[in-house]
């Protein structure tokens, strides 16, 4: 409308300067006609301009269409009801299956070397190989409270006759390259289903989580490698509440409690060997406090944690078939199927900081366990303890992180079986220093670098090597 004002406006102008316009008799009838016919004629342009847009509209409606089945309406664009009628009509209710599934994994390449210093005569071989590890699975929500997973990992076995086929390491999903380019084997990793009840956020519960089946280890989150390896999956049940005890502008305090019941060993045969379970619990206060010294809240956490392990250490529970996971745990004296500890009741205090030194994640930590069911006759080798820090973050391309710890585990204080693998030669008995390294090269794929200095502990006995374990690691992790 603005243009047809200003070309009515020019004509009327031209029209007053011209000397023609007024030679007649009547000058203000002949303006208004001028100016009449001046409308006539834009309203025309107009509807010939709505025409053509309309044609365009109806054109790319039927482009649109063809290409999705007829779903489309006026404009070209699909309808939510007519979609969902033709994908039904395609898929069937797959849709509704697919609705709320994950999937994650990862796939690592490593090189790993080995290199020994002894103060007795034998040395312990050097060692160099490749790994992978393949981890891959999902999980799917069933409404909102249900939930399911299953997870699939690389590994090796060993064993002949009735126990080939064993997984004997629990601590580990990686695959060495060897054995003559055979085939390789693929392991259940989790199998789970979790209940959170909507009916159980109350007063300051702000969630209830109860899981059952093998599933990621509930008691890694107020732990340190001290007493779980990063693989160890648990089987069994376990109840979780998370709790919000505080919320200021300036505080925040939260609560949670764990237990957990597992089975450890089962016997099948009804003899005279018992089965073995893990009764363990943990208890942690998380604070959080805002500064005027930094953007990101300072953060705190301290766990108790208390793991009760029935007849573990008792008629070879702590085999695999013919394989022991004693791994550090005395067994010098007594039968050869008892472990000299007698018994686990390990006591863990686990605490953790986190803030930001100059715009950089800093996260310190303090770890102390004491095994207080130790009855060894042998030593008194009960206590462990590690100390170190993190340092940055890596969560996309770019990112670093860099950690470091200390550690001193002795023989009898924490589960040889489930401790970290990748301490020297790995669980317990063990002191030294590890140092780790990551780098974000994209957002999918890290480079990650770890070495440790360790040495054995208890080498008094003839059964112990008094050496160091020079342990070297380089990584390419993918994510997906």
């Amino acid at each position: 409308m603005a243009i047809t004002k200003w070309v009515v406006n020019g004509c009327v102008l031209t029209f007053l300067l011209s000397s023609n316009a007024w030679a007649g008799a009547d000058p203000v009838a002949e303006l208004s006609g001028l100016v009449n016919k001046l409308q006539e004629q834009m309203t025309q342009m107009q509807d010939t301009i709505r025409q053509q847009n309309d044609k365009i509209e109806l054109l790319q409606s039927q482009v649109a269409e063809r290409s999705t089945g007829g779903a489309m309406i006026a404009g070209g664009q699909a309808t939510q009801g007519s979609f969902d009628e033709n994908l039904r009509a395609k898929i069937g209710d797959a849709d509704k299956w697919l609705k709320d599934l994950r999937f994650s994994g990862d796939f690592r390449l490593r090189y790993e070397a080995f290199h020994f210093t002894s103060a007795s005569a034998a040395e312990t071989d050097d060692r160099n190989r490749f790994r992978y590890r393949l981890r891959f699975g999902f999980d799917k929500k069933l409404g909102k409270e249900f939930n399911v997973g299953v997870g699939f990992i690389s590994g090796e076995t060993a064993g002949t006759g009735a126990d080939s086929g064993l997984q004997v390491d629990p601590t580990s999903t990686n695959t060495s390259f060897d054995n003559l380019f055979n085939y390789k084997d693929i392991f259940i990793d989790k199998a789970f289903a979790v209940y959170n009840p909507e009916w159980a956020i109350v007063g300051p519960v702000e969630k209830l989580e109860i899981g059952g089946g093998k599933f990621t280890n509930p008691f890694e989150k107020g732990s340190s490698e001290l007493v779980w390896d990063r693989d160890v999956k648990p089987e069994g049940v376990y109840e979780k509440a998370e709790l919000a005890l505080l919320d200021t502008d300036d505080v925040d305090v939260k609560g949670y409690a764990i237990a957990g019941q597992f089975v450890l060993d089962e016997d099948a045969t009804g003899g005279s060997s018992a089965d073995s379970e893990l009764f363990a619990y943990q208890g942690g206060l998380k604070l959080s406090v805002r500064t005027p010294f930094a953007e990101e809240p300072v953060g705190f956490l301290s766990a108790f944690s208390f793991y009760d392990y029935l007849d573990y250490a008792q008629a070879s529970n702590f085999t695999i078939g013919a394989t022991s996971l004693a791994r550090g745990n005395s067994n010098f004296v007594g039968p050869g199927t008892e472990l000299d500890a007698e018994d686990f009741n390990i006591i863990e205090w686990y605490n953790e900081s986190s803030f930001d030194l100059y715009q950089i994640p800093l996260r310190p930590f303090v770890d102390v366990a004491h095994n207080a069911a130790n009855e060894s006759d042998q030593n008194d080798e009960a206590w462990a303890w590690a100390l170190g820090t993190k340092v940055g973050d890596v969560k996309k391309k770019g990112d670093w992180e860099l950690g470091y710890s200390y550690r001193r585990i002795e023989n009898d204080s924490v589960v040889g079986a489930f401790n970290d693998s990748d301490f020297g030669l790995g669980f317990a008995g063990k002191r030294g220093n590890q140092i780790k390294l990551a780098y974000a090269l994209t957002d999918f794929l890290q480079l990650n670098g770890a070495v440790s200095f360790v040495n054995n502990l208890a080498t008094g006995t003839s059964s112990v090597r008094d050496e160091e374990q020079r342990r070297f690691q380089l990584d390419l992790l993918w994510k997906f």
